[in-house]
């Protein structure tokens, strides 16, 4: 093998091995942490546990689904952050009442530097003994899904 052949393949060499550490060096390390509920009370003017909400019967107060994003992004193209909720139908003693489902989606251009990044989700508070909520995130070199199964009580 002559020099010049030997010096083409240590170049070669040192390229990918360049490219490779450069590839995995970049690749975003993103990750869901989980969903919790809270609820926005329209007489205390504030977010609140569920069962510390003034009004017992669902009213006067707004579903927030707080979504914890765990890492550091900044990239060309924004990360989508999807949250689906549905409740069934269903019958109690105050009635029947209606399945339900609705979705949302959020873009992320940047997270938290080397924290936690809490995306709220607004919906309007239905009652429901089952609501299963669903958060996924993707983008470049991410791809993240969280499960929710909870419920929206009410005062019967």
């Amino acid at each position: 093998m002559s020099s010049r052949t030997k010096l083409r393949s240590l170049l070669l060499g040192g390229v990918l091995l360049v490219s490779s550490t450069a590839g995995s060096a970049s690749a975003p390390a993103v990750s869901l942490e989980g969903i919790e509920l809270r609820v926005f009370d329209r007489a205390k003017g504030a977010l609140v546990a569920v069962d510390e909400a003034s009004d017992p019967y669902g009213m006067n107060v707004d579903a927030v689904l707080l979504v914890k994003v765990k890492g550091t992004y900044e990239g060309d193209k924004p990360l989508k952050l999807k949250l689906s909720a549905s409740a069934p139908k269903e019958e109690s003693e105050a009635g029947e009442r209606g399945a339900w489902k609705t979705a949302q989606t959020r873009e992320l251009h940047v997270l938290a530097e080397g924290g936690v990044t809490v995306v709220p989700f607004l919906l309007t508070y239905r009652c429901a003994s089952t609501v299963k909520v669903v958060a996924t995130l993707t983008g470049p070199g991410v791809q993240g899904t969280r499960k929710l199964d909870t419920a929206f009580p009410c005062a019967e």
